[in-house]
């Protein structure tokens, strides 16, 4: 009888460090679902209210917004440059076509022909950007910036720090990046913020 005693208890102390509490059956704890046992959904009654509302898990609907045009800041501020960076007509003027911001003006000038600084400053950028292709950008006084783009492959006349004056060529017209025909794309910055170009040419 001592023997079985004591083979019972290991067996008890044995079952109870090897299954997880977890598994035994408690109070508190709902028997688990069985196969063709119908779950019911969780019901949320707020208070004062007279019916309960079935709360579905795990079910959602997805709702497609509308796209929206990009939300371009445009600073409202006047200014004066030099001269045209190029001879040509505008072909494309600044604000929107469709749901692009287009942030500067196209300058229809013929191709080879050079582009110059529209007034005096210092050349901060000669460089590739696919929308851009080639371009060069030049820092004026007072936070503001000139743009020059669709250059000629290896055609800058100018180098990043050099000074240059209004009417110092800075490359030649051409038809690199997204464009369809040679011009000059020529955009004007004031603390980062494009600005209508016309405005400022004289």
């Amino acid at each position: 009888m001592k023997r079985v005693l004591t083979i019972t208890a290991v067996t008890a102390l044995i079952i109870g460090v090897s299954v997880p509490a977890a598994a035994l059956p408690t109070l508190t704890q709902p028997p688990a679902a069985t196969a063709g046992t119908r779950v019911t959904p969780q019901v949320f009654v707020a208070a004062g209210q007279a019916a309960a509302t079935a709360v579905v898990r795990d079910t959602f609907t997805v709702e497609m917004l509308p796209k929206q045009p990009p939300v371009v800041v445009v600073a409202s501020v006047a200014g004066s440059l030099a001269m045209w960076p190029a001879s040509g007509p505008i072909n494309d003027r600044f604000g929107y076509r469709g749901e692009e911001f287009h942030k500067g003006v196209d300058i229809m000038a013929p191709a080879g022909s050079p582009f110059v600084a529209a007034s005096p400053g210092v050349v901060t950028t000669t460089g590739w950007e696919a929308g851009w292709g080639w371009y060069v950008v030049v820092e004026h006084a007072n936070g503001v910036k000139t743009l020059y783009s669709h250059a000629i492959e290896g055609s800058f006349m100018v180098s990043v720090g050099q000074t240059v004056d209004a009417g110092t060529p800075l490359a030649l017209v051409g038809q690199t990046g997204y464009v369809t025909a040679p011009l000059l794309h020529f955009e004007v910055y004031v603390s980062g913020v494009p600005v209508d170009p016309e405005p400022w040419l004289p």
